[in-house]
């Protein structure tokens, strides 16, 4: 009897991987920042540190999803990402200074950033119907629910024990899913069209992973910024939107932890509040996102002015200091349903939008440059966040991300999303 594949063990099982390391992913940036405030870090070093793990995002996202179009391999990257992963989180649970959190920090981003190109397409290819945006909903909401998992198990443990503690059940879980998956599945047969690119020369192997290759491929040496809008590329255009909008958006998660901290929460509070954001996502991306047949032009327009405006309720939360409230944590628990729905309305068309546009042969390597995109909105808008808010305060860091929120609506307004 020869060795079944995931989808044929069953569908859950399939999934069972992706739901573990998604235990770890979903809840390992909230476990660091907490980590580094208990340390001593301030804002600006929570904001140094996150545009360090973003910074490898950008270089190794696109890197990994390119190296797994040429390749022809999906499932074997996977495997090794997450057997990877499990030595770096026990050293993260030995960190004892901010020092030591970014680096690791930094070095555990190299590896995760090829995960969700990779996993993506690798769904996808083994889809065996063609309804393949309903499989991207359908992976985006299990693995949710691996994010809700890994937030719940934190709060428990940080509400008993050391926080850092957590970082140890993370090794654990990255270990299983990659034995998992390297026990169950099989490589998906390619059914979106993409060059098998085998290295065969030293040359090869030059062209493919030297720095040049990669900054070329991103363009970044002859960028040439057309006058209008109107003369980029739809995929230009998604990514410029996604761009700018996420720059507010990051800005402002910068200080989402620091400033409950400063409300007086708890570690398993902030925890679990982060738990109830996972599960709202996890719903909105199973019920609310699939059923929402609306002109996706108007949608996103709608969308991220609702982004903006709850960005701009949390910037009235240093009102708390003066006026301490007794159930502060209700207010921001408040957002915390409200502000995935958003996310997982808009994400689903872009991420289906960015397949559609990008050429056969390159699908995986766009879902790699998306990552990338947002990885450098995050580097660039946690640096801004975390200099605005520790230079003028939570009020004003918070308003300035509202307004580069509210900036990409007229980009997104310029595209034919799918």
């Amino acid at each position: 009897m020869g060795k079944k594949s995931i989808k044929e063990v069953g569908t859950l099982f399939w999934y069972t991987p992706f739901i573990l390391v998604n235990m770890v992913v979903g809840a390992s940036s909230v476990l660091t920042t907490l980590v580094a405030l208990s340390l001593g870090a301030s804002v600006a070093e929570i904001g140094l540190m996150t545009s360090a793990g973003a910074v490898a995002t950008i270089i190794f996202s696109t890197v990994w999803g390119r190296l797994s179009d040429m390749s022809g391999v999906r499932k074997n990257y996977l495997v090794f990402f997450f057997a990877a992963l499990g030595p770096l989180y026990v050293l993260l649970g030995l960190a004892s200074s901010v020092l030591q959190l970014v680096l690791l920090n930094t070095l555990i981003m190299a590896f995760t950033s090829g995960v969700t190109p990779i996993a993506v397409m690798y769904v996808v290819e083994s889809c065996k119907t063609k309804d393949w945006h309903g499989e991207v909903a359908k992976y985006n909401s299990i693995t949710n629910f691996g994010a809700i998992v890994g937030l719940i198990v934190s709060t428990v443990v940080s509400a008993f024990f050391r926080t850092s503690l957590s970082f140890y059940l993370m090794s654990a879980f990255c270990i299983l899913a990659a034995i998992t998956l390297w026990k169950v599945g099989e490589e998906a047969k390619i059914t979106f069209e993409r060059h098998v690119f085998p290295i065969r020369s030293f040359r090869d192997a030059e062209r493919l992973l030297l720095h040049r290759s990669f900054f070329h491929y991103l363009k970044l040496r002859r960028v040439q910024l057309p006058r209008r809008l109107n003369q980029f590329k739809p995929l230009q255009l998604l990514f410029l939107a996604c761009f700018i909008q996420w720059l507010g958006i990051f800005s402002f998660m910068i200080g989402q932890v620091p400033i409950m901290k400063d409300l007086k929460l708890s570690d398993s509070t902030i925890l679990a509040i982060n738990a109830v954001t996972g599960t709202s996502a996890a719903v909105a991306f199973s019920k609310i996102a699939p059923a929402v047949k609306t002109n996706h032009k108007r949608l996103i327009s709608s969308m991220t002015i609702l982004r903006t405006a709850l960005i701009l309720y949390w910037s009235a939360f240093p009102i708390f200091f003066i006026y301490p409230v007794q159930y502060v944590f209700v207010f921001p628990l408040l957002s915390s349903i409200a502000f995935p729905i958003t996310y997982a309305i808009m994400w689903l068309p872009i991420v289906t939008s960015a397949i559609s546009f990008a050429p056969p042969n390159r699908r995986g390597a766009t879902q790699g440059e998306l990552l990338s995109i947002f990885a450098i909105a995050n580097a660039v808008g946690s640096a801004i966040g975390g200099y605005m808010i520790s230079t003028f305060g939570y009020t004003i860091g918070f308003a300035v991300a509202a307004m580069f929120t509210l900036l990409s609506a007229p980009i997104f307004s310029r595209i034919d999303l799918e």
